[in-house]
């Protein structure tokens, strides 16, 4: 059985906040200042990008049989 596509872009970025998570958790076990920036610059990413992810996949997606156009994400085929 295939996955629709607007699961499997759910699934990524319900993996990227929770890697952010984990991250962010690991970070608040060491008190040390290099466990900030890891805190910041790998933690706080993980989280934005999965948060960006799941609402891009929330707003691209098109129920079946929609034609595209208007308030459509995606481009119509070129004409010819």
């Amino acid at each position: 059985m295939t996955v629709p596509f607007i699961e499997r872009q759910i699934k990524r970025g319900g993996v990227l906040i929770a890697l952010g998570l984990v991250v962010q958790l690991l970070t608040f076990a060491s008190v040390h200042p290099l466990a900030f920036v890891v805190f910041l610059l790998a933690g706080c990413p993980l989280v934005a990008a999965g948060i960006a992810l799941y609402l891009y996949s929330l707003v691209a997606h098109e129920p079946p049989g929609s034609p595209p156009g208007f308030g459509s994400v995606t481009r119509p085929p070129p004409a010819r």
